[in-house]
């Protein structure tokens, strides 16, 4: 059988890149009878390259040009190399315009499920604005009647079922997967004089970095003490949006700009860190929550369905509201604790089970 994996806007870096790694990763393990022909964008690189997959270059990473390829260029392709998939895997949120082929959609975005909404008008919100009410027209229209969904967590399976009027036996759920084993051998917590919070987290508004920022501005003003007692690391540049906030509320001497980490660097601040935030109200997954309760950190992260699905039996977990900054200031003044590392009992080889389902 031969598959066609559509990833074209994956790169270097992102989300999209950690989900095609996991793909390609497991076919050695999962499937070796098979063809994979993976599109992939001139950006992404992979070091492990099964023997049954082939990776074809496709610059469509703007929306233009992606919206053509998934119309018009990857049919085209098939037709001008005499080269026609049994089935189809997307792993970018839509499908692709090909006949009758069998597909699997890779839906991880959020954005269109969930409460909250963004100001078209806002420069910093348009993008989000277009997610939430324009792009579930693009997913709506890739979905036939043998397409399949994948998501990444319950919640967002009763959404999307709920949203599309889907049949729940259409819609998968594949865990992100995280090594927990290499997560528990790294070395112990370096001291530090400062109390270390860390946030990993990109520069997006529903990351919601500036609650942080602004309970740090009323812990100085409230508390300078305590102030001066701890440090927030974000891995944000000096170039981001969250900078000028912290430069503005005047806390930047409590702030550490870390830039994009690669795995080895994020588990060595898991673990010189004394607790983990996460104010996010929007995730899928959550990844970062369960990796640090891996660590045993103290974690403080907002109240949302997806924080609760992922870590909400994990003892060292404690639940804010997103917009309370009064409270996340409060967290900041607190003593923090260690916890016996969380082991998820519920986590399942969910690669495993796609690549059976997909191959059946």
């Amino acid at each position: 059988m031969r598959i066609f994996v559509n990833a074209t806007a994956a790169t270097h870096e992102g989300g999209l890149k950690s989900i095609v790694d996991q793909f390609v990763n497991g076919i050695p393990e999962n499937d070796t009878d098979n063809e994979y022909y993976i599109f992939i964008n001139p950006k992404y690189k992979q070091t492990n390259k099964p023997f049954n997959c082939k990776f074809i270059e496709i610059e469509a990473k703007s929306a233009l040009k992606r919206i053509y390829w998934d119309l018009f260029g990857m049919k085209r392709w098939s037709s001008k190399n005499n080269v026609k998939p049994d089935k189809i895997l997307s792993l970018q949120n839509t499908g692709v315009n090909f006949d009758n082929i069998q597909q699997y959609i890779y839906l991880h975005t959020p954005l269109p499920f969930v409460r909250f909404n963004w100001n078209i008008l806002s420069k910093k919100e348009r993008g989000l604005w277009f997610y939430k009410h324009l792009y579930p027209y693009f997913i709506k229209s890739s979905i036939k009647g043998n397409t399949f969904l994948i998501v990444q967590s319950t919640w967002l399976k009763e959404e999307v079922c709920k949203y599309f009027n889907i049949n729940p036996s259409r819609v998968l759920i594949n865990i992100p997967s995280y090594d927990i084993n290499n997560l528990r051998n790294l070395k112990e917590p370096k001291k530090t004089q400062e109390k270390l919070f860390f946030y990993p987290a990109a520069d997006y508004k529903y990351k919601n970095h500036e609650i942080i920022i602004n309970a740090l501005s009323l812990l100085k003003n409230r508390n300078p003490k305590k102030y001066k007692e701890i440090k927030v690391a974000f891995t944000l540049t000096r170039n981001s949006y969250v900078y000028r906030l912290a430069s503005k509320a005047g806390v930047l001497d409590k702030v550490e700009f870390l830039g994009l980490l690669d795995k080895t660097e994020m588990y060595s601040f898991y673990s010189s860190s004394n607790a983990v935030l996460f104010p996010s109200y929007i995730e899928t997954f959550g990844l970062p929550l369960i990796e640090a309760a891996s660590f045993g950190k103290q974690i403080y992260c907002t109240s949302e369905k997806y924080a609760d699905e992922v870590i909400g039996e994990y003892i060292g977990v404690k639940f804010i509201d997103a917009f309370d900054t009064e409270a996340w200031m409060k967290i900041l003044e607190e003593p923090t604790n260690y916890y016996k590392p969380y082991k998820n009992d519920n986590q399942v080889d969910s690669w495993s089970d796609l690549f059976r389902r997909m191959t059946s």
